[in-house]
């Protein structure tokens, strides 16, 4: 079972879900307000083109008095902001409003405005008709009043684009100050891990090797000679580790090294600390393999990935480290046949805190990601898992130019 730690990172993805719902709900919300203000806005337009029309129908077949008329003109001159055209029944057009500033163009330079937003005007609303009487008050003819959006519903009818569209940039601005800031902090904690690590090792191994010396000028362990040779490895190895340790957060230092020989040694130095049951193998297309890495950190990589899939394995199995050299890259797979990773888990597995063991603290594979991805412009992922069959982690690394 995977389960996840909180000592170092905290899992933000209900956060993240929580965010992303706020900023949908907000969106919704803000657009639907909006477009029902601006279906009301249309409408109130209708109603009164629809009074402008009758205000003209009453005026062409009026009889009545002089004040009447007065407040009927009054009403068809009020409409200062809807462009308004006035035809017959045949689209020829009479007369306009709002469309056209006085003195600004020449008579058929009018034309062709007026013709073209006729056109508009027919595809955007339905026309209103207005219907010419005789004197005994029957219908003799009609003529339409068409018209079209004034310029502050047009205006605020992009608002809602223009919102979705600033809080999409702000969502996007403050993700990528979160992701960078916790990216920092994250950097931060691993730096601040490695080197109290590497702190914490240099003064006991500081003081191992002085006793091993010791030893050696006493002749101490005349008789058995082999028990300082094997302090002097194990001393080698701390030695290693805490300068690997004390790599992380530094610039590491590249050089061109054969790839092959580091895998062979790191794979040689687990072999004597895992089950016999366990069988390691080297897959080369080259015998010689050359790369710029990091000798203490890619070898570091290397062991925690071989150290993964031993975990996988139990006591029995195997191991295959692949080596794949062409042009363009230098892959490296690392195959076991262990219990395998479920494919919702491909990509967490890297994630700090995250663990397979029942006692891990879930640094391991994400160091290894660290190591691959920051340091040596590689990449790494789950390549692909089937249970007690085939689990390929693999290592991809980009040639020079």
């Amino acid at each position: 079972m995977i389960k996840v730690f909180d000592n170092f990172y905290s899992n933000t993805s209900k956060i993240k879900w929580l965010i992303t719902s706020l900023i949908i709900l907000t969106i919704v919300f803000s657009t639907g307000y909006v477009n029902i203000i601006i279906d009301d806005i249309r409408e109130r337009e209708r109603n009164v083109i629809e009074l402008y029309a009758n205000s003209i129908e009453y005026l062409a077949n009026s009889k009545s008095d002089i004040n009447t008329d007065f407040l009927i003109q009054k009403v068809v001159i009020k409409n200062t902001s809807i462009p308004v055209i006035i035809s017959d029944k045949n689209d020829h057009i009479i007369d306009s409003r709002n469309i056209i500033e006085k003195n600004k163009y020449k008579e058929n330079e009018k034309k062709e405005i007026l013709k073209n937003e006729l056109i508009e005007m027919k595809n955007t609303n339905d026309p209103i008709k207005i219907f010419l009487k005789n004197e005994k008050d029957e219908i003799i003819d009609y003529q339409l009043v068409y018209y079209k959006n004034s310029k502050l519903l047009n205006t605020l009818s992009l608002f809602p684009y223009l919102q979705v569209s600033i809080i999409i940039i702000l969502s996007i601005i403050f993700y990528l100050v979160f992701k960078y800031s916790n990216t920092a902090e994250k950097n931060k904690i691993w730096i601040g891990l490695a080197k109290e690590t590497a702190h914490q090792l240099g003064t006991p191994l500081s003081s191992l090797i002085g006793w091993k010396e010791y030893i050696k000028s006493k002749h101490l362990l005349k008789s058995k000679p082999e028990i300082i040779k094997e302090i002097e490895k194990d001393l080698q190895r701390l030695s290693i580790i805490t300068e690997r340790f004390s790599s992380i957060g530094s610039k590491p230092v590249l050089k061109n090294l054969d790839i092959r020989i580091l895998i062979n040694k790191s794979i040689s130095y687990l072999k004597k600390r895992c089950s016999s049951g366990i069988q390691f193998k080297i897959d080369s297309s080259n015998n010689k393999i050359y790369y710029k890495i990091n000798k203490e950190l890619f070898g570091w990589a290397i062991e925690n990935l071989c150290k993964n899939s031993i975990d996988a394995l139990g006591k029995k199995g195997n191991i295959l480290v692949k080596i794949h050299n062409n042009h363009k890259k230098l892959i490296i797979d690392i195959i076991d046949d262990g219990i395998g990773i479920r494919n919702g888990e491909f990509e967490n597995i890297f994630k700090p805190g995250v663990s397979t063991k029942s006692r891990g603290w879930g640094l391991g594979l994400s160091l290894v990601k660290r190591i691959i991805e920051e340091y040596h412009d590689g990449k790494i992922f789950v390549k692909k898992s089937i249970k007690n069959i085939e689990t390929v982690i693999r290592i991809e690394m980009k040639k020079e130019n």
